[in-house]
């Protein structure tokens, strides 16, 4: 197993995490909630969106996605099921599903994704993230070797640039990251008729899969097909309800002994769009949305079907 110390967290003790529940443990502390959602295959909660251990045969394993809370998640999945997890797959760039890939012998991600993985969010200013890792590039079609369960690539760039989605057929789940299954409906970041083509590459793989999981947890299992019904809809002159955005980084909370609080699932304070900088190498660091004037955008359909799209992009520049 990969000798890596744990990525020291202590200058952040002092905000505190709140989980669905209630409870607040302090940003440095490792805190991990684990779920089965099918059969040797894991959902795990740390900070930000879900990561997924996916467990094969004769011992293999890997992981979907890192999250972005403290501890060692690897060791975290090998005391959980018994075995090393020494791969890790990213389904994009996003800080809060690459951040722990140095625990990692081998990453798998797009190469859109390279040059943008694991570079932290402003919240986390003060903590240093190893980027040294070896990484395997991924492509449309590839197969992901894991014994008894090979994951199918598809790459489906929109909320990141080098967005893929993974099909496990043995055990008939999509992990489709942050393209879907958003509690709000699915903001569209290119066109939508861009967006239609790239949820195309799913449609012929709907009698491959039962489930859909994704960063922030279970998406419809029809998603796909409202999603292209919408978009078609749209492509044919139907006209959306405006939408604003909700407002961003609005979470933090000052408890009674004057903590720092903040909801462990969603996006850090300071994290938003408006609060881009760059990085030590010169390169703005990655953030989470992209900003658009509220004034363009509409809804179409009902979330978290629904997608949220700009008035002025809905067909392709010829």
């Amino acid at each position: 197993m990969k000798d890596v110390k744990p990525f020291d967290f202590s200058c952040k003790s002092n905000i505190l995490l709140e989980d669905e529940e209630g409870n607040r443990t302090p940003m440095s502390e490792p805190y991990y909630r684990v779920k089965e959602i099918a059969p040797k295959t894991w959902q795990i909660l740390s900070d930000g969106d879900f990561s997924y251990l996916l467990e094969g045969e004769e011992g293999d394993a890997i992981l979907i996605d890192s999250g972005y809370g403290a501890g060692n998640i690897r060791e975290y999945c090998k005391n959980l099921i018994g075995q090393d997890v020494p791969r890790i797959v990213n389904t994009h760039h996003h800080f809060d599903h690459t951040a722990n890939d140095g625990y990692f012998d081998l990453v798998y991600m797009s190469a859109e994704s390279v040059p943008l993985a694991t570079r932290p969010f402003p919240s986390f200013d003060g903590i240093y993230f190893p980027r040294d890792y070896k990484v395997q590039v991924v492509e449309d079609g590839d197969i992901i070797p894991l014994k008894g369960r090979d994951l199918l690539v598809f790459k489906t760039p929109d909320h990141a640039v080098g967005s893929i989605m993974l099909l496990d057929g043995a055990k008939r789940l999509l992990f489709a990251g942050d393209e879907l299954g958003m509690p709000f409906g699915k903001p569209i970041n290119t066109t939508v008729e861009n967006w239609v083509r790239l949820l195309q590459k799913l449609a012929p793989f709907r009698q491959d899969y039962d489930e859909i999981w994704c960063g922030p947890g279970r998406a419809d299992d029809d998603i796909v097909q409202k999603m292209l019904d919408n978009c078609n809809a749209i492509l044919n002159g139907a006209e959306g309800e405006p939408r604003e955005d909700p407002p961003f980084n609005n979470w933090q909370q000052i408890d009674e002994q004057g903590n720092i609080v903040w909801k462990r699932q969603l996006p850090h304070p300071g994290d938003g769009p408006k609060n881009q900088k760059k990085g030590s190498d010169g390169e703005i660091q990655s953030v989470l949305w992209t900003d658009h004037p509220v004034t363009t955008k509409r809804m179409y359909g009902n979330p978290p079907c629904a997608i949220v799209y700009d008035i002025n992009k809905i067909h392709d520049e010829k």
